[in-house]
This record gives structure tokens, C-alpha cells and sequence, in this order.
């Protein structure tokens, strides 16, 4: 027994060899927090309905009233209500959802009704519509841009969820002058059933964009990540136990993208399936650099916060309305 004993906190340890050096920090708050929003790489976080700036000392963190907060964007003509613009630096300028459905009954975003056309504009003025048919929607809030092929233009990756099928990760692409889903996933196979992107970076290191997603983070929890290699969507690797979203909430960024092991390589912190750990994850090869216990459940999106020779700290808001730093150094 205590061979066994001894075996499983030898392998413990050696799959989270990191983990002893990570802590978690709480941070006084003015009230319960409500959300985190990163914008132009700034942490954000709602306590009580006002926003606050983070400032990260070495031994305590504080936050700062926003007396100069930006006004917040106006949402295009014929947008979704609750849809996010997303702005580009290379071909496209903003995109965002529109045409808001009930065809869907799902509601897993917290809204009866889900959009069913992405508007994209060029920087150079034209604007295109993505119109999906009447037997899907995007059941999704802010679409993502990126460079998935290395042509220097931007693809968009969203989340299309079939009223019969389930949801599928979906990658539109300009094509001869139009914009078109270009590559999709298998649809999880049954209604209701629904993935979150987790993070786009080059995770495997092979100098190629790849989308890590979460498949039914409310009951399954599988990370997966998928490469988009000659016109189609590959899985590449598969991991257990991620949760980065709660039910009915619209922060669909419980997860981030930095290098945490300083190998030079992009990692992804998400939480674990019930929420109650941040995992830190490596895909070179799949493995778990850091497991860290948090003192509640993580209800908010993650937020990045640099540290000179460390590794970023991830700020999070748990289920109690507390705010903590998990931070090495």
C-alpha cells in the first residue's frame, strides 16, 4: 500500500513538476467581480458594475478606479445585440455576427436566440456576408481572426452549431474573391451538444497556427487541437478534463495562450472540467506543466498579466466573487 502510495505521488510530481512553484494570490476587491475583459492587452476587472485596472506588485496586486474609461464600441447597423466586433491588422478590418434566430433552443450563452449571418469588412471598405441555411446557426459571440495558412491574410474561425447535429468548429476563408466556409469539423452529432475555442497559437511547434477547442465543457470536457492543413481541419492531439465556459454565460474566455515553461513554445492555462484548478498544458509533447487549486470555482475569463522574467500571471474571478493571481516566479 504504501509502494503504491509512494508510486502515485512520484508520478504526481513528475507530471506537474512545475506546480509547487505556482501560488495563488486573492486580491482585495471593492465589491463581488463580475467579469474580466482584456482589451489592447490591459486587464480589466468588474467589481460592483465599475471597472478597475490591475497593477501586479511582487507581493500584493491592486486595482485602480477607471476615471478615463473608453466609451464602449457601437455596435454596427443590423449587429446582433449581444455580438462583439472584432477588429484585424492584416486584410480584414472589423467582423461581427448579425441576424440574430430562435430557431435554436439551446440558450447555452444565456440568450434565446443565436445569429445566423457573419458580416466581414476589408480594410479597404467592401463588406461581405456569411449567411449559414436554415438548419444551423452560430452559436457563438465574437468571431476570431487569424492566419491559419500563412498567406498573410486573415481567416475567421467561429463556432456553427446544426439545429440536429450539434456543433462544429468552422473556418471561413477568402476564396477567389468571396468570403466561404472554407473547412469545418464533424458536428458533435446530437442538439445541444457545444464546443468552445480555447486558444490559436502554434502549440505543437511546427511554425503552423493550430485551434484548441473544448469539446462539452459542461459534461465532458475533451481539449482538443486541430490544425488546418491543406483545406480541411485535422485533429493533431487530445487531452481529458478542460471546462472553460459556465452555463448561460456569455464569457467564452476562460482560457489563455502563453509561453509557461519557457521552452519557447506557445502552452494554454484552461480550467479543469469542474473548475476548481487552472491547468497549465504543453502540447510538446501533451502534458500537464502545472495543476494549481484554486479557492473557489472560476466563473470569469482568464486575463494575462507580464511579469519581467516569468512567466505572465493569469488573474481569474471565482464563484465566491473574490479575485485571485496565479503567478510564478
Amino acid at each position: 500500500m504504501r509502494l503504491a502510495l509512494a508510486t502515485a505521488a512520484l508520478l504526481a510530481c513528475t507530471a506537474t513538476a512545475h506546480a509547487a512553484e505556482w501560488r495563488v494570490q486573492k486580491i482585495d476587491t471593492p465589491a463581488r467581480v463580475n467579469a474580466i475583459e482584456t482589451v489592447d492587452g490591459q486587464v480589466r476587472v468588474n467589481a460592483g458594475g465599475l471597472w478597475y485596472r490591475l497593477a501586479l506588485q511582487d507581493k500584493s496586486s491592486t486595482l485602480t478606479f477607471y476615471d478615463d474609461m473608453p466609451e464602449k464600441m457601437k455596435l454596427p447597423d443590423g449587429a446582433s445585440p449581444d455580438s462583439r466586433v472584432v477588429t484585424g491588422k492584416r486584410d480584414i478590418a472589423r467582423a461581427w455576427f448579425a441576424e440574430p434566430s430562435s430557431s435554436y433552443d439551446h440558450g447555452i450563452l444565456g440568450e434565446k436566440t443565436d445569429p445566423t449571418a457573419l458580416i466581414i469588412e476589408r480594410t479597404d471598405g467592401s463588406r461581405y456576408t456569411i449567411k449559414l441555411g436554415a438548419d444551423a446557426v452560430f452559436e457563438d459571440v465574437e468571431p476570431r481572426l487569424a492566419d491559419l495558412d500563412g498567406d498573410g491574410k486573415d481567416e475567421i474561425i467561429v463556432v456553427k452549431s446544426y439545429l440536429a447535429r450539434g456543433s462544429a468548429l468552422a473556418v471561413i476563408g477568402e476564396r477567389k474573391g468571396k468570403y466561404e466556409i472554407v473547412a469545418e469539423t464533424p458536428p458533435l452529432g446530437a442538439p445541444h451538444k457545444w464546443l468552445n475555442p480555447a486558444g490559436i497559437a502554434d502549440f505543437n511547434h511546427d511554425s503552423r497556427a493550430d485551434i484548441a477547442v473544448v469539446r462539452q465543457p459542461h459534461v465532458l470536457g475533451q481539449l482538443e487541437l486541430w490544425s488546418y492543413v491543406a483545406g480541411s481541419l485535422r485533429k493533431t492531439a487530445e487531452m481529458p478534463d478542460a471546462g472553460n465556459h459556465v452555463s448561460g454565460s456569455r464569457a467564452l474566455k476562460m482560457s489563455a495562450t502563453a509561453d509557461f515553461d519557457d521552452d519557447k513554445t506557445q502552452d494554454l492555462v484552461v480550467p479543469s472540467l469542474d473548475r476548481s484548478r487552472l491547468r497549465f498544458l504543453s502540447f510538446v509533447p501533451s502534458h500537464e506543466i502545472a495543476s494549481v487549486e484554486l479557492p473557489a470555482k472560476a466563473v470569469t475569463n482568464l486575463g494575462l498579466v507580464a511579469i519581467e522574467n516569468s512567466p505572465p500571471a493569469v488573474v481569474v474571478g471565482l464563484a465566491d466573487g473574490s479575485l485571485v493571481v496565479v503567478r510564478t516566479d
